[in-house]
Protein backbone atom coordinates (compact mmCIF):
# COMPACT_ATOMS: atom_id res chain seq x y z
CA UNK A 1 0.00 0.00 0.00
CA UNK A 2 1.40 3.31 -1.02
CA UNK A 3 1.10 6.29 1.28
CA UNK A 4 1.03 9.66 -0.48
CA UNK A 5 3.09 12.15 1.51
CA UNK A 6 1.51 15.61 1.21
CA UNK A 7 3.62 17.34 3.87
CA UNK A 8 6.34 19.44 2.25
CA UNK A 9 5.06 19.10 -1.32
CA UNK A 10 3.11 21.40 -3.58
CA UNK A 11 0.10 19.18 -3.08
CA UNK A 12 -0.16 20.32 0.52
CA UNK A 13 -3.07 22.66 1.13
CA UNK A 14 -1.97 26.23 1.88
CA UNK A 15 -2.48 27.06 5.54
CA UNK A 16 -1.48 29.74 7.95
CA UNK A 17 1.68 28.89 9.85
CA UNK A 18 1.94 29.07 13.60
CA UNK A 19 1.89 32.76 14.57
CA UNK A 20 3.02 32.56 18.21
CA UNK A 21 6.40 34.35 18.04
CA UNK A 22 5.07 37.58 16.50
CA UNK A 23 2.01 37.45 18.72
CA UNK A 24 4.32 37.64 21.71
CA UNK A 25 6.24 40.58 20.26
CA UNK A 26 3.01 42.34 19.41
CA UNK A 27 1.49 41.87 22.85
CA UNK A 28 4.78 42.85 24.48
CA UNK A 29 4.82 46.14 22.56
CA UNK A 30 1.19 46.88 23.49
CA UNK A 31 1.95 46.01 27.12
CA UNK A 32 5.01 48.27 27.08
CA UNK A 33 2.86 51.08 25.73
CA UNK A 34 0.20 50.85 28.45
CA UNK A 35 2.36 49.85 31.41
CA UNK A 36 5.46 51.97 30.79
CA UNK A 37 5.56 54.40 27.85
CA UNK A 38 2.29 56.27 28.33
CA UNK A 39 3.29 57.19 31.91
CA UNK A 40 6.53 58.92 30.91
CA UNK A 41 6.85 62.40 32.39
CA UNK A 42 8.94 65.29 31.13
CA UNK A 43 8.44 68.96 31.92
CA UNK A 44 6.55 70.85 29.23
CA UNK A 45 4.40 73.99 28.97
CA UNK A 46 1.22 72.06 28.15
CA UNK A 47 -0.66 71.78 24.90
CA UNK A 48 -1.67 68.68 22.96
CA UNK A 49 -0.23 65.97 20.73
CA UNK A 50 3.54 65.69 20.72
CA UNK A 51 3.79 68.77 22.94
CA UNK A 52 2.96 66.33 25.77
CA UNK A 53 5.91 64.05 26.45
CA UNK A 54 3.92 60.91 27.25
CA UNK A 55 2.41 60.97 23.75
CA UNK A 56 5.83 61.06 22.10
CA UNK A 57 6.99 58.18 24.30
CA UNK A 58 3.86 56.12 23.55
CA UNK A 59 4.41 56.43 19.81
CA UNK A 60 7.55 54.27 20.05
CA UNK A 61 5.94 50.96 21.16
CA UNK A 62 2.86 51.89 19.11
CA UNK A 63 4.98 51.90 15.96
CA UNK A 64 6.55 48.57 16.95
CA UNK A 65 3.08 47.03 17.37
CA UNK A 66 2.06 48.20 13.88
CA UNK A 67 5.32 46.83 12.49
CA UNK A 68 4.62 43.42 14.04
CA UNK A 69 1.27 43.29 12.28
CA UNK A 70 2.78 44.19 8.93
CA UNK A 71 5.55 41.62 9.36
CA UNK A 72 2.92 39.00 10.17
CA UNK A 73 1.34 39.66 6.76
CA UNK A 74 4.76 39.22 5.17
CA UNK A 75 5.47 36.03 7.10
CA UNK A 76 2.13 34.38 6.35
CA UNK A 77 1.77 36.00 2.91
CA UNK A 78 -1.86 36.33 3.86
CA UNK A 79 -3.81 39.50 4.70
CA UNK A 80 -6.69 38.84 7.07
CA UNK A 81 -9.53 41.35 6.87
CA UNK A 82 -13.19 41.73 7.63
CA UNK A 83 -16.01 43.91 6.38
CA UNK A 84 -15.13 46.34 9.17
CA UNK A 85 -11.63 46.70 7.70
CA UNK A 86 -13.01 47.81 4.36
CA UNK A 87 -15.53 50.17 5.95
CA UNK A 88 -12.92 51.81 8.16
CA UNK A 89 -10.59 52.14 5.18
CA UNK A 90 -13.37 53.93 3.29
CA UNK A 91 -13.94 56.19 6.29
CA UNK A 92 -10.24 57.08 6.46
CA UNK A 93 -10.29 57.90 2.74
CA UNK A 94 -13.30 60.18 3.23
CA UNK A 95 -11.58 61.88 6.16
CA UNK A 96 -8.43 62.38 4.09
CA UNK A 97 -9.97 63.68 0.86
CA UNK A 98 -10.41 67.33 1.99
CA UNK A 99 -6.64 67.68 2.45
CA UNK A 100 -6.48 67.88 -1.34
CA UNK A 101 -8.94 70.78 -1.52
CA UNK A 102 -7.41 74.08 -2.69
CA UNK A 103 -8.19 75.77 0.64
CA UNK A 104 -6.41 73.13 2.77
CA UNK A 105 -3.11 73.46 4.62
CA UNK A 106 -1.76 69.94 4.32
CA UNK A 107 1.21 70.44 6.63
CA UNK A 108 -0.94 71.81 9.45
CA UNK A 109 -3.30 68.80 9.19
CA UNK A 110 -0.56 66.20 8.69
CA UNK A 111 -0.27 65.14 12.35
CA UNK A 112 -3.99 64.47 12.61
CA UNK A 113 -4.16 62.50 9.36
CA UNK A 114 -1.01 60.48 10.12
CA UNK A 115 -2.48 59.51 13.49
CA UNK A 116 -5.74 58.57 11.77
CA UNK A 117 -3.99 56.22 9.36
CA UNK A 118 -1.73 54.88 12.09
CA UNK A 119 -4.90 53.91 13.96
CA UNK A 120 -6.18 52.09 10.89
CA UNK A 121 -2.85 50.25 10.50
CA UNK A 122 -3.00 49.28 14.17
CA UNK A 123 -6.52 47.92 13.70
CA UNK A 124 -5.30 45.95 10.67
CA UNK A 125 -2.33 44.67 12.66
CA UNK A 126 -4.64 43.41 15.40
CA UNK A 127 -6.59 41.44 12.81
CA UNK A 128 -3.51 39.58 11.52
CA UNK A 129 -3.13 37.50 14.69
CA UNK A 130 -5.19 34.50 15.70
CA UNK A 131 -5.28 35.29 19.40
CA UNK A 132 -6.08 32.71 22.00
CA UNK A 133 -8.79 33.62 24.50
CA UNK A 134 -6.26 34.66 27.14
CA UNK A 135 -4.22 36.69 24.64
CA UNK A 136 -7.27 38.57 23.48
CA UNK A 137 -8.27 39.24 27.09
CA UNK A 138 -4.77 40.54 27.74
CA UNK A 139 -5.46 43.57 25.56
CA UNK A 140 -8.17 44.72 27.98
CA UNK A 141 -5.99 43.80 30.95
CA UNK A 142 -3.24 46.12 29.72
CA UNK A 143 -5.75 48.97 29.67
CA UNK A 144 -6.95 48.08 33.18
CA UNK A 145 -3.41 48.04 34.55
CA UNK A 146 -2.72 51.41 32.91
CA UNK A 147 -5.85 52.83 34.59
CA UNK A 148 -4.70 51.53 37.98
CA UNK A 149 -1.25 53.07 37.49
CA UNK A 150 -2.81 56.43 36.65
CA UNK A 151 -5.21 56.14 39.58
CA UNK A 152 -2.32 55.54 41.99
CA UNK A 153 -0.44 58.45 40.43
CA UNK A 154 -3.53 60.62 40.80
CA UNK A 155 -3.85 59.80 44.50
CA UNK A 156 -0.16 60.55 44.94
CA UNK A 157 -0.71 63.97 43.37
CA UNK A 158 -3.81 64.65 45.44
CA UNK A 159 -2.61 63.53 48.86
CA UNK A 160 1.17 63.69 49.05
CA UNK A 161 2.66 66.22 46.64
CA UNK A 162 3.79 69.49 48.19
CA UNK A 163 4.40 72.95 46.75
CA UNK A 164 7.24 73.29 44.23
CA UNK A 165 7.12 69.56 43.47
CA UNK A 166 9.12 68.01 40.64
CA UNK A 167 6.00 67.44 38.51
CA UNK A 168 4.90 71.08 38.58
CA UNK A 169 1.53 69.95 39.97
CA UNK A 170 -0.73 72.72 41.26
CA UNK A 171 -1.61 71.74 44.84
CA UNK A 172 -3.93 74.76 45.19
CA UNK A 173 -6.35 73.73 42.45
CA UNK A 174 -5.54 70.10 43.37
CA UNK A 175 -7.30 68.31 40.53
CA UNK A 176 -5.19 65.16 40.07
CA UNK A 177 -4.81 64.81 36.33
CA UNK A 178 -2.28 61.96 36.38
CA UNK A 179 0.08 62.03 33.45
CA UNK A 180 -2.50 63.64 31.16
CA UNK A 181 -2.17 67.23 32.48
CA UNK A 182 -5.89 67.76 31.88
CA UNK A 183 -8.52 66.65 34.44
CA UNK A 184 -11.24 65.69 31.94
CA UNK A 185 -8.84 63.48 29.97
CA UNK A 186 -7.86 61.76 33.20
CA UNK A 187 -11.55 61.37 34.12
CA UNK A 188 -12.58 59.71 30.85
CA UNK A 189 -9.59 57.36 31.10
CA UNK A 190 -10.57 56.33 34.64
CA UNK A 191 -14.23 55.95 33.62
CA UNK A 192 -13.23 53.68 30.72
CA UNK A 193 -11.14 51.58 33.07
CA UNK A 194 -14.03 51.27 35.50
CA UNK A 195 -16.34 49.94 32.78
CA UNK A 196 -13.69 47.56 31.38
CA UNK A 197 -13.05 46.17 34.88
CA UNK A 198 -16.74 45.30 35.26
CA UNK A 199 -16.72 43.69 31.81
CA UNK A 200 -13.64 41.58 32.62
CA UNK A 201 -15.02 40.54 35.99
CA UNK A 202 -18.04 38.92 34.34
CA UNK A 203 -15.70 37.01 32.03
CA UNK A 204 -13.44 35.75 34.82
CA UNK A 205 -14.75 32.72 36.73
CA UNK A 206 -13.25 31.50 39.98
CA UNK A 207 -10.64 28.75 39.61
CA UNK A 208 -11.86 25.62 41.43
CA UNK A 209 -14.15 27.77 43.53
CA UNK A 210 -11.31 30.01 44.74
CA UNK A 211 -10.60 33.68 44.22
CA UNK A 212 -7.59 34.45 42.05
CA UNK A 213 -5.36 37.51 42.00
CA UNK A 214 -7.09 38.85 38.89
CA UNK A 215 -10.30 39.24 40.90
CA UNK A 216 -8.49 41.35 43.46
CA UNK A 217 -7.13 43.68 40.78
CA UNK A 218 -10.52 44.16 39.14
CA UNK A 219 -12.28 44.76 42.46
CA UNK A 220 -9.68 47.39 43.35
CA UNK A 221 -10.60 49.48 40.29
CA UNK A 222 -13.86 51.04 41.61
CA UNK A 223 -12.31 51.68 45.02
CA UNK A 224 -9.45 53.64 43.45
CA UNK A 225 -11.25 55.34 40.57
CA UNK A 226 -14.66 56.41 41.90
CA UNK A 227 -13.35 58.71 44.69
CA UNK A 228 -10.83 60.14 42.24
CA UNK A 229 -13.59 60.87 39.72
CA UNK A 230 -15.41 62.84 42.43
CA UNK A 231 -12.23 64.71 43.33
CA UNK A 232 -11.60 65.54 39.67
CA UNK A 233 -14.93 67.35 39.59
CA UNK A 234 -15.36 66.38 35.93
CA UNK A 235 -18.95 66.04 34.84
CA UNK A 236 -17.69 64.39 31.67
CA UNK A 237 -16.08 61.73 33.83
CA UNK A 238 -19.10 61.38 36.13
CA UNK A 239 -21.53 60.97 33.26
CA UNK A 240 -19.27 58.56 31.38
CA UNK A 241 -18.67 56.39 34.45
CA UNK A 242 -22.30 56.40 35.57
CA UNK A 243 -23.94 55.59 32.22
CA UNK A 244 -21.17 53.19 31.24
CA UNK A 245 -21.60 51.30 34.53
CA UNK A 246 -25.40 51.20 34.17
CA UNK A 247 -25.05 49.77 30.67
CA UNK A 248 -22.79 47.08 32.12
CA UNK A 249 -25.25 45.93 34.81
CA UNK A 250 -27.36 43.61 32.56
CA UNK A 251 -24.14 41.94 31.39
CA UNK A 252 -22.99 41.38 34.96
CA UNK A 253 -26.42 40.08 35.96
CA UNK A 254 -26.48 37.59 33.10
CA UNK A 255 -22.91 36.33 32.97
CA UNK A 256 -21.32 37.00 36.37
CA UNK A 257 -21.79 34.66 39.31
CA UNK A 258 -23.83 35.87 42.26
CA UNK A 259 -20.78 36.33 44.48
CA UNK A 260 -19.12 38.41 41.75
CA UNK A 261 -22.18 40.62 41.49
CA UNK A 262 -22.28 41.09 45.26
CA UNK A 263 -18.58 41.87 45.51
CA UNK A 264 -18.73 44.36 42.61
CA UNK A 265 -21.71 46.11 44.20
CA UNK A 266 -19.87 46.19 47.53
CA UNK A 267 -16.80 47.74 45.92
CA UNK A 268 -18.95 50.35 44.18
CA UNK A 269 -20.51 51.28 47.53
CA UNK A 270 -17.09 51.39 49.16
CA UNK A 271 -15.84 53.64 46.38
CA UNK A 272 -18.81 55.97 46.81
CA UNK A 273 -18.31 56.04 50.58
CA UNK A 274 -14.66 56.95 50.16
CA UNK A 275 -15.66 59.60 47.63
CA UNK A 276 -18.06 61.16 50.13
CA UNK A 277 -15.41 61.04 52.85
CA UNK A 278 -12.72 62.63 50.67
CA UNK A 279 -15.03 65.33 49.29
CA UNK A 280 -16.22 66.28 52.79
CA UNK A 281 -12.75 66.51 54.31
CA UNK A 282 -10.82 68.17 51.47
CA UNK A 283 -11.32 71.28 49.39
CA UNK A 284 -10.54 72.00 45.75
CA UNK A 285 -10.23 75.50 44.39
CA UNK A 286 -11.85 74.52 41.11
CA UNK A 287 -14.92 76.46 42.03
CA UNK A 288 -18.48 76.46 40.79
CA UNK A 289 -17.73 79.74 39.03
CA UNK A 290 -14.88 78.12 37.10
CA UNK A 291 -17.20 75.34 35.90
CA UNK A 292 -19.72 77.95 34.76
CA UNK A 293 -16.96 79.66 32.78
CA UNK A 294 -16.03 76.43 30.99
CA UNK A 295 -19.66 75.64 30.21
CA UNK A 296 -20.29 79.14 28.91
CA UNK A 297 -17.36 78.83 26.52
CA UNK A 298 -18.72 75.55 25.15
CA UNK A 299 -22.13 77.16 24.69
CA UNK A 300 -20.42 79.81 22.57
CA UNK A 301 -17.86 77.87 20.55
CA UNK A 302 -19.99 74.87 19.55
CA UNK A 303 -22.83 76.88 17.96
CA UNK A 304 -20.20 79.03 16.25
CA UNK A 305 -18.50 75.94 14.80
CA UNK A 306 -21.88 74.62 13.63
CA UNK A 307 -22.57 77.98 12.00
CA UNK A 308 -19.22 77.71 10.21
CA UNK A 309 -20.19 74.29 8.86
CA UNK A 310 -23.59 75.44 7.62
CA UNK A 311 -22.06 78.47 5.94
CA UNK A 312 -19.65 76.27 3.93
CA UNK A 313 -21.11 72.74 4.02
CA UNK A 314 -19.42 71.43 0.88
CA UNK A 315 -15.78 72.46 1.23
CA UNK A 316 -15.43 73.76 4.78
CA UNK A 317 -12.84 76.36 5.68
CA UNK A 318 -9.85 74.15 4.89
CA UNK A 319 -7.99 71.46 6.79
CA UNK A 320 -5.47 72.90 9.23
CA UNK A 321 -7.09 76.34 9.19
CA UNK A 322 -9.69 76.10 11.92
CA UNK A 323 -8.15 78.59 14.36
CA UNK A 324 -7.59 81.37 11.83
CA UNK A 325 -10.94 80.80 10.11
CA UNK A 326 -12.80 80.61 13.42
CA UNK A 327 -11.47 83.81 14.96
CA UNK A 328 -11.81 85.73 11.69
CA UNK A 329 -15.35 84.53 10.91
CA UNK A 330 -16.67 85.01 14.46
CA UNK A 331 -15.17 88.49 14.56
CA UNK A 332 -17.00 89.34 11.32
CA UNK A 333 -20.32 88.01 12.66
CA UNK A 334 -19.84 89.79 15.98
CA UNK A 335 -19.05 93.07 14.23
CA UNK A 336 -22.22 92.78 12.13
CA UNK A 337 -24.54 91.92 15.04
CA UNK A 338 -22.95 92.01 18.54
CA UNK A 339 -26.23 91.08 20.23
CA UNK A 340 -26.87 87.89 18.30
CA UNK A 341 -23.29 86.75 17.70
CA UNK A 342 -20.87 86.68 20.67
CA UNK A 343 -17.17 87.23 20.15
CA UNK A 344 -15.02 84.18 19.46
CA UNK A 345 -12.88 82.42 22.06
CA UNK A 346 -9.23 83.42 21.70
CA UNK A 347 -6.56 80.79 20.92
CA UNK A 348 -9.18 78.16 20.07
CA UNK A 349 -7.77 75.47 17.77
CA UNK A 350 -10.60 72.94 18.30
CA UNK A 351 -14.35 73.53 18.93
CA UNK A 352 -14.49 70.84 21.65
CA UNK A 353 -16.60 68.59 19.47
CA UNK A 354 -15.01 66.10 17.08
CA UNK A 355 -17.86 66.06 14.56
CA UNK A 356 -17.95 69.85 14.35
CA UNK A 357 -14.18 70.06 14.00
CA UNK A 358 -13.97 67.86 10.91
CA UNK A 359 -17.16 69.33 9.46
CA UNK A 360 -16.07 72.96 9.89
CA UNK A 361 -12.69 72.33 8.29
CA UNK A 362 -13.62 69.81 5.60
CA UNK A 363 -17.36 70.08 5.03
CA UNK A 364 -19.79 67.23 4.52
CA UNK A 365 -17.34 64.58 3.22
CA UNK A 366 -15.40 63.95 6.47
CA UNK A 367 -18.64 64.21 8.45
CA UNK A 368 -20.07 61.37 6.36
CA UNK A 369 -16.89 59.40 7.04
CA UNK A 370 -17.32 59.74 10.79
CA UNK A 371 -21.00 58.81 10.62
CA UNK A 372 -20.18 55.76 8.48
CA UNK A 373 -17.58 54.61 11.03
CA UNK A 374 -20.07 55.01 13.88
CA UNK A 375 -22.75 53.06 12.00
CA UNK A 376 -20.28 50.28 11.18
CA UNK A 377 -19.45 49.83 14.87
CA UNK A 378 -23.12 49.97 15.90
CA UNK A 379 -24.05 47.32 13.32
CA UNK A 380 -21.29 45.06 14.66
CA UNK A 381 -22.53 45.59 18.21
CA UNK A 382 -26.06 44.69 17.10
CA UNK A 383 -24.75 41.39 15.71
CA UNK A 384 -23.11 40.51 19.04
CA UNK A 385 -24.62 37.68 21.15
CA UNK A 386 -27.74 38.46 23.12
CA UNK A 387 -27.09 40.09 26.45
CA UNK A 388 -23.80 41.65 25.40
CA UNK A 389 -24.90 44.57 23.22
CA UNK A 390 -25.46 47.10 26.01
CA UNK A 391 -22.16 46.14 27.64
CA UNK A 392 -20.30 46.75 24.38
CA UNK A 393 -21.93 50.17 24.07
CA UNK A 394 -20.90 50.83 27.66
CA UNK A 395 -17.25 50.13 26.82
CA UNK A 396 -17.25 52.92 24.26
CA UNK A 397 -19.43 55.40 26.10
CA UNK A 398 -16.92 57.37 28.28
CA UNK A 399 -14.55 58.10 25.40
CA UNK A 400 -17.26 58.74 22.80
CA UNK A 401 -18.98 61.16 25.18
CA UNK A 402 -15.69 62.94 25.76
CA UNK A 403 -15.10 63.39 22.02
CA UNK A 404 -18.36 65.35 21.83
CA UNK A 405 -17.35 67.71 24.66
CA UNK A 406 -13.58 68.07 24.16
CA UNK A 407 -10.78 66.53 22.12
CA UNK A 408 -9.25 63.58 24.05
CA UNK A 409 -7.64 61.99 20.99
CA UNK A 410 -5.41 65.06 20.58
CA UNK A 411 -4.51 65.20 24.28
CA UNK A 412 -3.80 61.50 24.65
CA UNK A 413 -2.58 58.90 22.16
CA UNK A 414 -3.57 56.26 24.75
CA UNK A 415 -7.24 57.22 24.35
CA UNK A 416 -6.99 56.74 20.59
CA UNK A 417 -5.34 53.32 20.99
CA UNK A 418 -7.93 52.21 23.56
CA UNK A 419 -10.66 53.26 21.14
CA UNK A 420 -9.10 51.20 18.31
CA UNK A 421 -8.74 48.16 20.58
CA UNK A 422 -12.42 48.41 21.53
CA UNK A 423 -13.43 48.54 17.85
CA UNK A 424 -11.31 45.44 17.22
CA UNK A 425 -12.87 43.73 20.24
CA UNK A 426 -16.39 44.26 18.90
CA UNK A 427 -15.41 43.28 15.37
CA UNK A 428 -13.62 40.16 16.59
CA UNK A 429 -16.78 38.98 18.36
CA UNK A 430 -18.94 39.17 15.27
CA UNK A 431 -16.84 39.32 12.11
CA UNK A 432 -16.22 36.75 9.45
CA UNK A 433 -12.59 37.04 8.38
CA UNK A 434 -11.46 36.80 4.78
CA UNK A 435 -7.96 35.94 3.56
CA UNK A 436 -6.17 37.52 0.65
CA UNK A 437 -3.11 35.65 -0.60
CA UNK A 438 -0.16 37.80 -1.60
CA UNK A 439 3.29 36.88 -2.86
CA UNK A 440 4.83 40.33 -3.29
CA UNK A 441 5.68 41.45 0.22
CA UNK A 442 9.14 43.00 -0.16
CA UNK A 443 7.89 46.59 -0.11
CA UNK A 444 5.68 45.83 2.88
CA UNK A 445 8.57 44.18 4.70
CA UNK A 446 10.85 47.15 4.11
CA UNK A 447 8.10 49.49 5.31
CA UNK A 448 7.51 47.38 8.42
CA UNK A 449 11.20 47.56 9.33
CA UNK A 450 11.64 51.24 8.46
CA UNK A 451 8.47 52.44 10.24
CA UNK A 452 9.55 51.88 13.89
CA UNK A 453 13.09 53.06 13.14
CA UNK A 454 11.87 56.34 11.66
CA UNK A 455 9.20 56.95 14.30
CA UNK A 456 11.50 56.07 17.19
CA UNK A 457 14.19 58.42 15.88
CA UNK A 458 11.65 61.20 15.38
CA UNK A 459 10.12 60.77 18.85
CA UNK A 460 13.48 60.64 20.63
CA UNK A 461 14.55 63.88 18.97
CA UNK A 462 11.12 65.32 19.78
CA UNK A 463 11.60 64.57 23.48
CA UNK A 464 15.14 65.92 23.42
CA UNK A 465 14.08 69.11 21.62
CA UNK A 466 11.19 69.57 24.04
CA UNK A 467 13.60 69.26 26.97
CA UNK A 468 15.89 71.88 25.39
CA UNK A 469 13.00 74.30 24.80
CA UNK A 470 11.82 73.90 28.40
CA UNK A 471 15.34 74.55 29.67
CA UNK A 472 15.56 77.62 27.45
CA UNK A 473 12.22 78.98 28.69
CA UNK A 474 12.94 78.38 32.39
CA UNK A 475 16.65 79.23 32.63
CA UNK A 476 17.49 82.73 33.84
CA UNK A 477 19.42 84.47 32.48
CA UNK A 478 18.39 83.19 29.06
CA UNK A 479 20.87 80.76 27.51
CA UNK A 480 20.53 80.85 23.72
CA UNK A 481 22.62 77.67 23.41
CA UNK A 482 19.59 75.59 24.37
CA UNK A 483 17.69 77.00 21.41
CA UNK A 484 20.59 76.43 19.03
CA UNK A 485 20.79 72.73 19.99
CA UNK A 486 17.15 71.97 19.08
CA UNK A 487 17.40 69.22 16.44
CA UNK A 488 13.71 68.65 15.69
CA UNK A 489 11.96 71.98 15.15
CA UNK A 490 9.26 70.32 13.00
CA UNK A 491 7.63 68.67 16.01
CA UNK A 492 7.70 71.97 17.88
CA UNK A 493 6.90 74.35 15.03
CA UNK A 494 4.84 76.95 16.91
CA UNK A 495 6.75 76.77 20.17
CA UNK A 496 10.21 76.84 18.55
CA UNK A 497 9.33 79.73 16.28
CA UNK A 498 7.73 81.60 19.17
CA UNK A 499 10.79 81.21 21.43
CA UNK A 500 13.17 82.11 18.63
CA UNK A 501 11.40 85.24 17.42
CA UNK A 502 10.32 86.47 20.85
CA UNK A 503 13.95 86.31 21.96
CA UNK A 504 14.85 88.13 18.76
CA UNK A 505 12.34 90.90 19.58
CA UNK A 506 13.43 91.24 23.19
CA UNK A 507 17.10 91.32 22.23
CA UNK A 508 16.45 93.83 19.46
CA UNK A 509 14.62 96.21 21.84
CA UNK A 510 17.13 95.78 24.69
CA UNK A 511 20.24 96.32 22.53
CA UNK A 512 18.70 98.83 20.11
CA UNK A 513 19.14 96.65 17.02
CA UNK A 514 16.43 97.66 14.51
CA UNK A 515 17.16 94.75 12.18
CA UNK A 516 16.16 92.18 14.80
CA UNK A 517 12.89 94.04 15.45
CA UNK A 518 12.25 94.27 11.70
CA UNK A 519 12.80 90.53 11.35
CA UNK A 520 10.24 89.92 14.10
CA UNK A 521 7.71 92.21 12.40
CA UNK A 522 8.15 90.32 9.13
CA UNK A 523 7.66 86.96 10.83
CA UNK A 524 4.71 88.07 13.00
CA UNK A 525 2.78 89.51 10.07
CA UNK A 526 3.10 86.21 8.22
CA UNK A 527 2.43 84.07 11.31
CA UNK A 528 -0.75 85.96 12.22
CA UNK A 529 -2.39 84.74 9.01
CA UNK A 530 -2.33 81.10 10.20
CA UNK A 531 -1.83 81.37 13.97
CA UNK A 532 -3.63 84.45 15.32
CA UNK A 533 -2.97 84.70 19.05
CA UNK A 534 -3.48 87.72 21.35
CA UNK A 535 0.15 87.70 22.50
CA UNK A 536 1.34 87.71 18.88
CA UNK A 537 -0.66 90.87 18.17
CA UNK A 538 0.47 92.50 21.42
CA UNK A 539 4.13 91.95 20.60
CA UNK A 540 3.66 93.09 17.00
CA UNK A 541 2.17 96.37 18.23
CA UNK A 542 5.11 96.77 20.59
CA UNK A 543 7.55 96.13 17.73
CA UNK A 544 5.89 98.78 15.57
CA UNK A 545 6.04 101.28 18.43
CA UNK A 546 9.75 100.53 18.81
CA UNK A 547 10.25 101.25 15.13
CA UNK A 548 8.38 104.51 15.49
CA UNK A 549 5.62 103.32 13.17
CA UNK A 550 2.65 104.54 15.18
CA UNK A 551 0.18 104.31 12.30
CA UNK A 552 0.96 100.63 11.71
CA UNK A 553 0.77 99.94 15.46
CA UNK A 554 -2.66 101.53 15.67
CA UNK A 555 -3.82 99.60 12.61
CA UNK A 556 -2.76 96.30 14.19
CA UNK A 557 -4.38 97.39 17.48
CA UNK A 558 -7.66 98.01 15.65
CA UNK A 559 -7.51 94.57 14.06
CA UNK A 560 -6.65 92.98 17.44
CA UNK A 561 -9.64 94.68 19.09
CA UNK A 562 -11.90 93.38 16.35
CA UNK A 563 -10.58 89.81 16.62
CA UNK A 564 -10.27 89.77 20.43
CA UNK A 565 -12.70 92.30 21.94
CA UNK A 566 -11.46 93.55 25.29
CA UNK A 567 -7.84 92.58 24.67
CA UNK A 568 -5.24 94.49 26.69
CA UNK A 569 -2.98 96.33 24.25
CA UNK A 570 0.59 97.48 24.98
CA UNK A 571 1.89 101.00 25.14
CA UNK A 572 5.32 102.13 23.98
CA UNK A 573 6.85 101.14 27.33
CA UNK A 574 5.23 97.71 27.73
CA UNK A 575 7.47 94.65 27.85
CA UNK A 576 7.06 91.86 25.29
CA UNK A 577 4.49 89.22 26.17
CA UNK A 578 6.17 85.85 26.66
CA UNK A 579 3.15 83.52 26.57
CA UNK A 580 1.25 82.63 23.42
CA UNK A 581 -1.60 80.79 25.20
Amino acid sequence: MTVLQLQGTKLEQKRISKPLPLVRFFLASVGLLFIVAMHYFQHNPGGSGLELSFNAAAWIPFSVAISCGLLEICRQKVWRYSRMTLLLFSCCVLLTLPVFYPNADGFAASNRLLTLWAGFLFFTSLQQFVFTHSQRQRLLWFITIAVLIEAVFGWYQFLWLTANNRFGYDIIANRPYGIFQQPNVMASFLATGLVIAAYLLARLPRYRGKWVWQHMILLAVPVLTIPLLVVLNSRTGWLGATIGSLLMLPYLYRFAAKYQQRMWGLMLLLGLALAWQVSSTTDSSFSHQARITLDSQRSIMMPQAYEMFTSKPLTGYGYGKFEAAYITQTALWHHQDPQQYPAGVASLDHPHNELLYWAAEGGIIPLLGLILAALAVLVSIKKAPNGTQLALVGLFFPIVLHTQLEYPFYHSLAHWIVFIILIFWVDNLTAKYHRYQTQYVLALKVSAIALPVMITSFMITTLYSGWLLTKFETTRPVDINYLVKVNNPWAWQHRFEWDLHLTQLQLGIATDKPQLVADYVRWANQKAQTWPRPALYQNLILAYYNQGKTAQAEQVATEAQQLFPGISLPSTTTAATSSAK
